[in-house]
């Protein structure tokens, strides 16, 4: 318990961890947006769908869900065939169309992370043109894609089409030593469109589009 408290008070990650636990923020803060039959939703870092399943339980009538890992995106194909509106590709968003080397971690799959691990290659989408490629405004954004988040919202900002995304939902990573200047980058330009409405820093974090 002493032991406890004193990672709480020196642990940033540590505390806002435990801050998200206490909050049960999977279950009451992720999902926390009006969604209907006509919202879009897209699910990156779709792993075994527990996103998507309940974002269809709340009405969602669309979802493109990502899942980069074949081993992951293979076993998912069964409990998509049983969710109506869930579009499964088996490929991860990022800032551009291409491959991509992703190393298999039990602390999660990344192509962004210098670990050992199981290599894989996988294909990826830009995230922009997904995005433009929904036709309508992305109603619920929801990005848990091991450090992919960074060029993801990158290019969503140079491109413009971050203002076609009404609620984001983003686990930030620690990746590297560049990831705290990248993160400020981005949240400086994602001021200029969103609102910052929570924050579990490295956690989980909230942005809703200002009003037009």
């Amino acid at each position: 318990m002493g032991f406890n408290l004193i990672r709480f008070a020196l642990d940033p990650q540590y505390r806002a961890i435990k801050r998200w636990k206490w909050a049960r923020g999977d279950e009451h803060l992720l999902l926390d947006v009006p969604l209907d039959a006509d919202s879009i939703a897209i699910d990156a870092g779709f792993y075994q769908g527990s996103f998507a399943t309940r974002a269809v339980a709340r009405g969602c009538g669309r979802v493109l869900a990502f899942e980069p890992a074949p081993d992951f995106c293979e076993a998912a194909a069964s409990l998509v065939k049983g969710l109506d509106g869930v579009e499964l590709e088996c490929a991860g968003l990022s800032g551009f169309n291409g491959t991509a080397e992703l190393v298999y971690d039990n602390d999660g799959s990344s192509t962004q992370r210098g670990i050992e691990g199981r290599r894989v290659e996988i294909r990826l989408r830009r995230a922009s043109e997904v995005v433009a490629g929904a036709g309508q405004d992305i109603n619920l954004l929801k990005l848990n894609i091991e450090g992919d988040e960074y060029p993801v919202l990158e290019d969503l900002i140079e491109t413009g089409t971050i203002r076609n995304v009404r609620t984001m939902m983003v686990q930030f990573h620690l990746i590297d030593e560049t990831s705290r200047s990248r993160y400020a980058a981005i949240a400086e330009h994602l001021r200029d469109t969103h609102v910052l409405t929570w924050r579990y820093p490295f956690v989980w974090e909230r942005w809703d589009r200002k009003p037009s």
